[in-house]
């Protein structure tokens, strides 16, 4: 991260919301305070302090925007103001207000409200960086009736709840249905926290006893095999043991004939069952190789990706190749019958590895790169490559569509 010079001031400091590119914009540290970092514009090389919400021919509206780092993070500050442009060498006159009821409830007011479309956007630009700490909160309006409402069932029991609520939509709601929703809810916050919070899955690490960051993904994804029942293909799948996701696929195993393990063997659910093997490893692994390939434009994936693809294919390959029937029955380990039956045709693979957030930069997304990892994964046959942070986002699409 290089230091700005006081030169760039020089060009010019404001930046226009309406039209500005933001994906030139990318954070630099001040020349003056290594804690106070500013946007810089990278194509017109100049720092970016102000940001124009709103510009009429005599007055314009600005927000200004320094970030504070602290913790590997930073905090914006923001400072609403109006600019005269009338006469830009104006002095700001000083003006004593008479101390009164309204002047003792408002210091200063500065109206957004002609540039209240540009203000939101201008919020939704600090909230695509996930280095900048934008308090996450959730908080809703409801009218005073709601509010009533609200008190009334924090008032009742259990049960008188639920009854006013199933009466209310008119379907067949249990207590069950909205234990699993809120319990759903629960460990999407987990894994979102274990994405995005290094403290708290070192914590979690530690607490489940685990060594490394696979094993903990493994044991979180074996409490919650919901997430890969939708996540990995939207469709309604299930561990094909109930009572663990990884299982032995070769040698002593749950077909046929050593040794060789799957992270995750689920079955598409159904009166005849496909098969999905999947592999997992961590959201810390890289996506691609950091230095392209010969062409500036044109990046490898990374060895972890191609051996995890290559890993899982092997898994599939040694699984069925005992199996010369179309249709396979499952068997328990003492010969019981299960009643399943699955087809041993193009069972489908999925590797789960890495974020998305790898291609981002201080100006958004770094198309080469994304272009570059797209590409490969939609060339591999039967096997699906899924991020850690796209799993996510197709779990919590289940739970909150629910």
């Amino acid at each position: 991260m290089t230091r700005f010079s006081s030169a760039y001031r020089l060009l010019g400091t404001e930046f226009s919301v309406a039209d500005g590119d933001f994906s030139n914009l990318e954070i630099r540290r001040s020349e003056n305070d290594d804690n106070f970092h500013f946007f810089f514009d990278t194509r017109a090389n100049r720092l970016i302090t102000d940001f124009v919400l709103d510009d009429r021919p005599r007055v314009a509206t600005l927000c200004q925007v320094t970030l504070i780092k602290k913790d590997g993070t930073y905090s914006p500050r923001l400072r609403f103001w109006k600019k005269d442009k009338s006469s830009p060498q104006r002095r700001a006159l000083e003006y004593t207000v008479t101390e009164d009821e309204v002047t003792k409830i408002i210091k200063a007011t500065v109206d957004t409200s002609d540039g209240h479309q540009n203000v939101w956007k201008l919020i939704h630009f600090l909230q695509s960086f996930t280095e900048v700490d934008i308090p996450d909160d959730n908080f809703r309006a409801v009218t005073e009736d709601s509010t009533q409402l609200a008190g009334l069932l924090e008032s009742s029991d259990r049960q008188t709840v639920l009854e006013a609520v199933r009466i209310a939509l008119g379907g067949g709601l249990t207590e069950e249905d909205l234990l699993i929703v809120s319990n759903r809810k629960a460990q999407l916050a987990v894994f979102k926290r274990l994405l995005n919070d290094p403290d708290f899955f070192e914590a979690e690490r530690v607490r489940r006893e685990k060594r490394g960051p696979e094993a903990v993904w493994q044991d979180f994804f074996e409490e919650n095999t919901w997430i890969f029942g939708y996540g990995l293909k939207l469709v309604a799948c299930e561990p094909l043991d109930p009572e663990k996701l990884e299982r032995i696929t070769t040698g002593a195993n749950i077909f046929t004939g050593a040794g060789k393990r799957a992270d995750a063997v689920m079955r598409s659910k159904g009166y005849v069952s496909s098969l999905l093997f999947c592999e997992i490893k961590t959201h810390l692994k890289p996506l691609l190789e950091k230095i392209p390939y010969r062409q500036p434009d044109v990046y490898q994936v990374s060895t972890e990706v191609s051996g995890g693809v290559s890993q899982v294919q092997k898994t599939a390959s040694k699984a069925l190749m005992g199996i010369s029937q179309v249709l396979h029955d499952l068997y328990e380990d003492d010969g019981t019958p299960t009643g399943i039956q699955f087809s041993a045709i193009r069972p489908r693979q999925a590797l789960v590895i890495g974020s998305l957030d790898e291609f981002k930069t201080g100006g958004g997304v770094n198309p080469e790169k994304l272009s570059s990892f797209d590409l490969f994964r939609h060339s591999v046959q039967d096997v699906e490559i899924i991020t850690f942070d796209e799993l996510y986002e197709r779990a919590s699409f289940i739970v909150h569509d629910t």
